[in-house]
């Protein structure tokens, strides 16, 4: 993404922002506590990953909608611990235009070992999201935007422009209700595309 395209992108999702608080009075601004990192940025090498079935999972498929990226791990206790947590979130807010997307990082090199970890895990906890492998430069780029170190679970909250706003970091318990309530609010926020951005399918 070039500078120019990245400046657009970040001004439209400020514009939704700004536009949001319009009105007589100015709602109680969101106050998130750590571990929760406010930020505005675009992927820029991340752009898609293979699920463990064998297709394909595409940013640019989700554009329109509130993507959550979940990066996990089936041998990390946490990651067990948050599971649940996930598919309640998706099950809440699937018809609402939002998405979920789990991206397992496991210790094995070898794919086909992953695979099978993580599609038994995927059915151990009823998960109906797609499932995938993480690639690394994900974890590269949050790295350069934010400063951010790996920690598994983590969940990278995407408003309807694909813009990244929000990143959970361990998700640790409590935190559920914080969670949501940044759904909601990113929910709320118009779809303003951009140009050679898909419609928002209904």
């Amino acid at each position: 993404m070039t500078g120019a395209v990245r400046a657009v992108c970040l001004a439209a999702a400020a514009g939704v922002v700004l536009a949001a608080g319009c009105g007589e009075e100015e709602p109680e601004p969101y106050r998130p506590s750590e571990p929760v990192y406010s930020t505005l940025f675009r992927f820029d090498a991340f752009a898609s990953a293979p699920t463990v079935d064998g297709g394909e999972v595409a940013l640019r498929d989700l554009r329109g909608r509130v993507l959550a990226l979940y990066l996990m791990s089936t041998w990390s206790e946490d990651c067990r611990r948050t599971a649940p947590l996930m598919v309640s979130v998706y099950e809440r807010y699937r018809s609402r235009q939002f998405e979920l997307v789990g991206l397992a990082y496991e210790r094995t090199a070898d794919e086909g070992q992953a695979r099978q970890a993580v599609r038994a895990f995927r059915d151990g906890f009823k998960m109906s999201f797609p499932m995938a492998l993480g690639p690394e430069v994900l974890w590269q780029e949050l790295e350069e935007a934010i400063g951010a170190s790996r920690r598994l679970p983590t969940l990278v909250l995407l408003d309807r422009q694909g813009v990244v706003r929000d990143v959970f970091r361990g998700l640790p318990p409590g935190y559920e209700q914080v969670l949501a309530d940044r759904i909601e609010r990113l929910l709320a926020e118009p779809y303003v595309p951009l140009p050679g951005d898909p419609p928002v399918e209904e």
